[in-house]
């Protein structure tokens, strides 16, 4: 009778594996059926809005990683850069509107280690790619080039890109269309966006690459180039810095800066794999947004709330 218990027992438990076993088969089925990732209707926000999506700029929300559960575990190593008012060393520590965002960010998801890793601007894509860092932690222009082989947060917050020029202004550069004119030496960051963008035009801009952005503005102090073209936040900080710089912004209202850089935002990026981790970025930075934590930082740095709006005169 024993034996006879221990056998029914036995394959109950059979028929229990089986179950579970087939159970567990039809939800990777179902699963998998949904596993493939989203697409933007593109058509339907040209018709109805005006505004086409970039393509490729919906990220893989369909994780199935541990990026995320790994870096609360292990941290991260973040991607930091020299590049006032964004992310620079004062009094031997780290600061700046990026890296201050970034900070409230992990802690906000539960992100209590991190290590700086301070880099080149250009070498930034490559240590991400080669997991030399997880984030790369100073805001980077979204373009579809990028998307092949990088992902990006959500937006953190927005600012714009303008020209820069000697106060005498000897060359009487007044708008972006000048910049093709024979003669001017234009300064941009290598890897920027901006310096990609400048290389397409026809007539091509007389380009000068400078490895990071106090060069650039020393550049054009010196008399080196004639133009820079960059970040506006960054711009102003060196100007407040270096008052007798003998340097002056021109308006973007009047120069007329081409759509693709009226307004821009200012994104993170991670591995596309990093699926978890991405998602939690992404959220801990619109959580902030929407609580005022990212205004609070902008305004630490003399920047108002309108850098943390969406401006109804650009497109998104």
């Amino acid at each position: 009778m024993v034996i006879a218990k221990l056998m029914k027992r036995k394959a109950g438990l059979a028929i229990l594996v089986a179950s579970t076993t087939f159970a567990a088969t039809v939800s990777i089925g179902i699963s998998s059926a949904h596993a493939a990732a989203g697409d933007i209707n593109y058509s339907y926000f040209t018709k109805n809005f005006g505004w086409t999506p970039m393509k490729g700029r919906l990220p893989n929300m369909d994780c199935k990683d541990r990026s995320y559960s790994n870096a609360v575990i292990k941290g991260i190593n973040l991607g930091v850069y020299d590049a006032a008012p964004y992310m620079y060393t004062e009094n031997g520590k780290m600061t700046g509107i990026d890296y201050d965002i970034n900070i409230a960010v992990l802690e906000y998801i539960g992100i209590k280690k991190h290590k700086d890793i301070l880099l080149q601007w250009p070498q930034m894509i490559p240590a991400l790619l080669s997991k030399r860092i997880d984030v790369i932690g100073g805001d980077i222009h979204e373009n579809p080039d990028r998307l092949k082989s990088i992902a990006f947060t959500t937006t953190a917050w927005w600012y714009g890109t303008t020209l820069m020029v000697k106060s005498d202004n000897p060359k009487g550069i007044k708008t972006w269309a000048d910049l093709q004119k024979p003669g001017v030496k234009v300064g941009v960051l290598t890897g920027s966006f901006v310096g990609e963008f400048l290389a397409k035009l026809s007539p091509k801009p007389d380009l000068v690459l400078v490895p990071d952005s106090n060069s650039e503005f020393q550049s054009l102090a010196s008399g080196k180039v004639d133009v820079v073209v960059d970040d506006a936040p960054k711009e102003g900080a060196y100007m407040i810095s270096n008052p007798g710089s003998g340097l002056k912004i021109l308006s973007a209202a009047t120069s007329n800066p081409p759509v693709d850089f009226q307004d821009t935002d200012a994104k993170f990026a991670l591995r596309p794999a990093d699926c978890s981790l991405n998602q939690a970025y992404s959220r801990g930075l619109a959580e902030l947004r929407d609580h005022g934590v990212i205004t609070q930082i902008l305004k630490k740095y003399g920047l108002g709330d309108g850098d943390n709006l969406f401006m109804p005169n650009y497109k998104p």
